[in-house]
């Protein structure tokens, strides 16, 4: 966010709430009260801070965007969406988890027939594991998941027939995982919702069922862990979706544009961010364009050229990976 600020000539603040609704709250009303005010917030809805500190900036004619979390669906029923209830809640971006959990679920597929890991009757066996069942990312990647399986019907089977609960946790997924595979013992897919859990079913599957990840068995999960991208490295997790952290950026982009007069609301006013894939076949580039994803080699990229303001010709918005790393030959 620092780096695109740079790059977009934005005065950032940024306030670290340390995931306390109250010292939010308390630093909403900080910026909001002085002598003079920011022209925008922008924030997460930690905790459904969101909502009260949309109010507070509606009274001071102030914009909110909303970035990597938005309203729940009982806040929204009160809210409505950005522009309709509230004015100066002027959008949104959010990362495409839905997009992911399918993505995901592709890559490990893909990658299974590539070693001819399906059974007799031609079908990829899968396990799944999901987040924690009420958490909306967790929900919004089972969507993506279940879509994929839908219309795979004839090329993929998910054992147990949904996902399972495994809490966002390695200890709680390593634990289901194996409940489950002792049930299934010809699964060779593992889709788990989040990295952490990727890495449980890795040392289970290993250790306890003497599988070989990568050979005999494809796992993979959402999050760019750096324990997840080493094991990509080395073969062993097939693939691991993320990027939350560029999401920062993006939204900079939408201030700067809005703020110049060129309104994102042409392409919506709830946008979604996609989320990038690490494999084996660009593990290699990632790490050097990005890595450790220090300031030193984000503040590398240009984003300006994601804006519209700065680029008329640009006609929609291309926030990815792959245009991340165009830049960083």
């Amino acid at each position: 966010m620092q780096a695109a600020a740079k790059d977009l000539g934005i005065e950032l603040t940024v306030y670290w709430a340390n995931r306390s609704p109250a010292q939010m709250y308390q630093q909403a009303d900080e910026a909001l009260g002085a002598a003079v005010k920011p022209h925008f917030i922008v924030m997460q809805n930690m905790k459904k801070t969101a909502p009260q500190i949309i109010e507070m900036a509606h009274k001071h004619n102030v914009r909110v965007l909303l970035f990597n979390s938005g309203l729940e669906e009982e806040e929204t029923r009160v809210y409505g969406a950005p522009r309709e209830k509230y004015s100066n809640w002027i959008g949104q971006i959010l990362p495409d988890d839905a997009g992911a959990g399918y993505q995901l679920a592709k890559m490990i597929v893909g990658a299974a027939r590539e070693k001819g890991l399906s059974n007799p009757a031609g079908k990829v066996e899968m396990l799944a594991l999901g987040g924690t069942v009420s958490d909306s990312s967790a929900i919004e990647r089972n969507k993506g998941l279940t879509r994929y399986l839908q219309a795979h019907t004839a090329d993929v089977v998910l054992n147990r027939g949904q996902a399972l609960p495994g809490d966002w946790e390695s200890a709680k997924a390593a634990s289901v995982f194996e409940a489950a595979f002792d049930g299934h013992p010809t699964t060779t897919v593992v889709w788990n919702a989040n990295d952490n859990m990727a890495m449980g079913v890795l040392g289970k599957a290993k250790d306890k069922f003497g599988k070989t990840p990568g050979k005999d068995i494809m796992v993979g999960g959402i999050d760019w862990n750096p324990e997840n991208l080493k094991a990509v490295k080395q073969g062993q997790i097939a693939a691991t979706l993320g990027g939350h952290f560029m999401e920062g950026a993006w939204v900079m982009v939408l201030v700067n544009d809005y703020a110049k007069g060129v309104d994102f609301q042409t392409e919506g006013v709830s946008l979604k961010s996609e989320l990038g894939a690490i494999t084996a076949a660009n593990i290699a580039k990632f790490e050097r364009a990005l890595g450790d994803r220090s300031f030193e080699k984000v503040d590398k990229i240009d984003f300006s050229k994601f804006s519209k303001a700065s680029n008329p010709a640009l006609k929609t918005y291309k926030f990815s990976l792959d245009e991340v790393l165009g830049q960083l030959k």
